[in-house]
């Protein structure tokens, strides 16, 4: 099981080391085979256990502190959700050599979902969870943190967005993309109510199979703010026949519509550049999502 390091300040992860925390906190399952799942992911590395489980690690200390929502917030949420959400069943601790908390939780089927692969039906059930997901009461628990800066105003993204176009050089058409972020930023800020939000809607946290979406996984982004960047699904997942389908279900008015594409762009111009040589799988949805985004404003 070799994994691929992504991060500069990420932890050494291997076989030995995730048959430790098992034999010491899940005797129970510690003989079980172990496989790594790919592609892998870019915030945890996931881990097959058995038949019926993974093994979830953070590689980093930010993604240790985004446990806290899936083990306390999606219990609550996954009942109110049409399609299936992977509950934890148990929690972690740091020992020895691995400094963070690492989860267990079961194996959903499926394969991960491809840029502009989605047509209609999977648009209208991408539609239906982000749909839920409104719907739900916000009250959460106490003591989780449930901001996320992705459900902050999208003008505070420029700095960011706009030090990673430049990043960009040689990747993209730069003078038409900052010309599609020059129009995203001036789009008003949200005035409604917040609403629970995914986050991170992007093909690698969807499961697809033959009926359509079978799951929607990783909700360590799962906050409470503006619902527009749970539309980013239609720029990093759909085509533009399917992207119409998406909307009429969702039913945004044209400031959040414009929001959540500014919110595709603005993420998928982070992570090309820091991703383009390790992980070929975020390369190629923030690739589509920058051509589909910048046609969308530009034409």
């Amino acid at each position: 099981m070799r994994v691929t390091r992504l991060h500069d300040d990420e932890v050494e992860i291997d076989e030995p080391r995730v048959r430790r925390l098992l034999g010491e906190q899940a005797p129970a399952w510690a003989g079980l085979p172990l496989r790594l799942v790919e592609p892998p992911g870019t915030d945890n590395v996931v881990v097959r256990l058995g038949d019926d489980l993974v093994v979830r690690l953070p590689r980093t200390a930010s993604a240790d502190q985004a446990l806290d929502r899936e083990q306390r917030v999606m219990p609550l949420l996954a009942p109110f959700l049409p399609s299936a959400v992977p509950v934890p069943v148990l929690l972690g601790q740091p020992q020895d050599d691995y400094p963070w908390r690492w989860s267990v939780l079961p194996w959903l089927p499926g394969r991960p979902a491809s840029p502009g692969s989605g047509d209609a039906a999977l648009a209208g059930q991408l539609a239906d969870v982000v749909v839920a997901l409104r719907g739900i009461d916000t009250a959460g628990p106490t003591g989780v943190d449930l901001h996320s800066y992705r459900g902050d105003p999208l003008a505070l993204r420029d700095h960011d967005t706009r030090e990673g176009l430049e990043q960009c050089a040689g990747l993209v058409d730069v003078p038409r993309v900052r010309a599609a972020w020059d129009r995203a930023v001036e789009v008003g800020e949200h005035t409604g109510p917040p609403t629970w939000i995914h986050a991170d809607l992007q093909p690698g946290n969807l499961l697809v199979d033959r009926d359509g979406l079978a799951a929607v996984l990783d909700w360590g982004m799962l906050a409470i703010g503006d619902p527009a960047v749970d539309c980013l699904g239609a720029w990093t997942l759909l085509d533009a026949t399917a992207r119409g389908a998406f909307r009429a279900r969702v039913d945004v008015d044209d400031a959040t519509w414009a929001r959540g594409r500014g919110w595709a762009l603005s993420i998928a111009l982070v992570a090309l550049p820091y991703y383009v040589h390790t992980d070929r799988q975020v390369t190629a949805w923030a690739r589509y999502a920058i051509g589909q985004t910048v046609d969308d404003v530009l034409g």
